[in-house]
């Protein structure tokens, strides 16, 4: 994969202001310059030198955007599927960028499954997230989605994930006390 576009050059995009679109666009922005893996590292780069503020929006739309790419054109992610289990997703640390990220591994989990050590520390990671009590709603919901799709591998989760769902019952918001009636109560699983 090419990276024609430079990192300052999609930094710049991603801080450009805000449109009606702004991940369509750069989606379609990225990809058309063939760019992925661009994006891919600076939405996985911890920018330690920059302010806060401005490190959270940078990790937040490189996210965003790549999440459209992902769900836009998935064979240009596919590249990047080992790294994103085994590092990328386990060390993200941005609270917005989270809900993005586990919207990628709840979806990819459902076409690629990793090694048991990797799916192991995935799913560590997403209990965290499901029941950080610091944890956005949108960020728990696809936590407990990716520990849906690990039940049947990691062993572990079986056991605790009565629990889990529990704990969401007692934060339940709309969005999640319809996970709750749909999906999380059922035992449906997949992966």
């Amino acid at each position: 994969m090419s990276d024609a576009m430079t990192d300052a050059e999609l930094v710049n995009l991603l801080q450009a202001r805000l449109c009606e679109d702004f991940a369509g666009d750069a989606a379609r922005r990225v990809l058309a310059d063939d760019a992925v893996g661009v994006l891919y590292r600076v939405s996985t780069s911890p920018h330690d030198g920059l302010p806060k503020a401005v490190r959270h929006q940078l990790l937040f739309r490189a996210a965003y955007v790549l999440e459209r790419v992902y769900f836009d054109a998935p064979e240009q992610f596919r590249p990047l599927a080992d790294d994103f289990c085994r590092r990328a997703f386990p060390e993200c640390r941005d609270a917005s960028a989270r809900r993005c990220f586990g919207k990628i591994m709840a979806d990819l989990l459902d076409h690629f499954t990793p090694e048991l050590p990797v799916l192991d520390r995935i799913a560590e990671c997403a209990a965290d997230w499901a029941t950080d009590p610091g944890s956005k709603v949108a960020v728990r919901v696809w936590a407990v989605e990716i520990l849906k799709r690990c039940r049947e591998h990691v062993a572990w989760v079986s056991e605790v994930w009565d629990d889990v769902v529990e704990a969401q019952t007692r934060v339940a918001t709309p969005g999640i006390a319809s996970r709750l009636r749909t999906s999380w109560r059922d035992g449906s699983t997949s992966l």
